[in-house]
């Protein structure tokens, strides 16, 4: 009678341990699949949403589009010529307060953190006419973007667009190109 038992024991221990190896593959795929689900959850939950650019191209259409921006107005017509810079009003911008485009464009308060530009008319043969929005924080800024920062950018993002345009200078039109080098 206990030489059964014995045996009885022993096909039980070996029932159970052949169990728990068929059950192996089957928690190794578990975890598996727990580890898919974890990864994909997480990356599909947004937590912070970068809107710099479209910030950036706001901005240069706010510079580019009204009639108290960069672009040709006609006060007769009162209409504005999306395009056409006026040469005179720019080099008045260019050589006046560096800030004076804060005031009328966009206006982020005294102390502007969140964007700044330069904005620069190249024509061909002629020197390059440079105006600002927001000089203070680029003139900070611009370092941080170089490539050649050790460190890395920091927090501001550099963005570049230009324009082909037209310059009327009096009644004499040229063409010239309108480079935007936004930092947010």
């Amino acid at each position: 009678m206990q030489e059964h038992q014995i045996k009885m024991k022993r096909k039980k221990r070996g029932e159970v341990s052949s169990e728990v190896l068929y059950f192996i593959p089957k928690i190794i795929f578990l975890i598996a699949v727990l580890f898919i689900v974890v990864i994909l959850v997480k990356k599909f939950i947004i937590t912070t949403t970068d809107i710099r650019s479209v910030e950036s191209n706001i901005l240069v259409r706010r510079l580019f589009y009204p009639n108290d921006g960069l672009s040709y107005f006609d006060s007769q017509l009162n209409r504005v010529y999306p395009g056409t810079i006026d040469l005179e009003r720019f080099r008045i911008l260019s050589q006046s307060n560096p800030n004076k485009l804060d005031d009328y464009i966009i206006n982020y308060g005294d102390s502007n953190t969140i964007i700044s530009a330069k904005i620069t008319l190249k024509q061909q043969g002629k020197e390059n006419i440079i105006a600002y929005y927001n000089k203070d924080r680029f003139d900070k800024w611009e370092p941080r973007v170089l490539p050649g920062i050790r460190g890395g950018a920091g927090s501001v993002k550099a963005f570049k667009e230009q324009q082909y345009v037209l310059i009327k200078e009096n009644e004499k039109i040229s063409t010239g190109i309108l480079e935007f080098y936004v930092i947010s």
